[in-house]
């Protein structure tokens, strides 16, 4: 018994200049999966940035900003207990 995994997919139509299909299979490059590649990994970099974008303003509004002197303060502590 086979295990079948079913995907849905998405149809976009892509218009090249005359030729550049051919050069492209003439060069060994599959245009299809290449721009079907592409396209997958923009997607995913925009999410990767998008979510980069949430997690900065969250760690904006957790953070508080550092007292003054407490640079000072706490480079000295270390260096007294020999850090």
């Amino acid at each position: 018994m086979r295990n079948v995994i079913l995907t849905e997919n998405e149809v976009i139509s892509v218009r090249l200049k005359k030729g550049t299909r051919e050069k492209l299979k003439n060069l060994g490059i599959d245009p299809s999966r290449e721009v079907r590649r592409i396209l997958e990994e923009l997607a995913w970099r925009k999410d990767v940035s998008n979510t980069m974008d949430r997690l900065e303003l969250i760690v904006e509004k957790q953070s508080k900003p550092s007292g003054a002197g407490f640079a000072t303060k706490s480079i000295r502590e270390d260096r007294d207990a020999g850090h």
